[in-house]
């Protein structure tokens, strides 16, 4: 099922200099108990000339859907890598509080492998992200 930022991807292929939230709004129905989408995400709101027919928004992401799944897969990604990068931040500086020359330059190892990660072979739709290292225990 398409989902909003999936189909602002596609819509920003044909349209650049349009702003989601400013020229246009997708939406898309949510299930109120559960949470989750139960229907493919639509045009809501269009305030440009030039509003696409159902039909040219249909070939937009029969055109880009493979390419806005691994954006999207790619943002996820992203944004989680950024909050391992914020733990493993702290991490380093109760390392480098306490003494721990080998804690910390353990743990600077793994910032800079989360730093790499959208260079892994497969990202975003197939990685395996970098071990953290243990912060209780001593590491070796």
């Amino acid at each position: 099922m398409l989902t909003h930022d999936e189909l602002i991807f596609c819509l920003q292929q044909k349209y650049p200099d349009l702003a989601h939230g400013v020229d246009f709004w997708v939406g898309q129905s949510m299930c109120r108990d559960t949470g989750k989408q139960t229907e493919a995400a639509r045009i809501i709101a269009w305030h440009a000339d030039g509003q696409p027919t159902d039909e040219e928004v249909a070939a937009l992401v029969e055109q880009y859907r493979d390419a806005a799944r691994l954006h999207v897969l790619g943002q996820r990604a992203r944004e989680e890598r950024d909050r391992r990068l914020e733990a493993a931040d702290a991490m380093f500086y109760k390392a480098m509080d306490t003494g721990d020359a080998s804690k910390a330059q353990q743990v600077g190892q793994y910032r800079q492998a989360l730093r790499e990660v959208p260079e892994l072979p497969g990202f975003p739709a197939d990685f395996t992200w970098p071990s953290m290292p243990d912060a209780g225990a001593a590491l070796p």
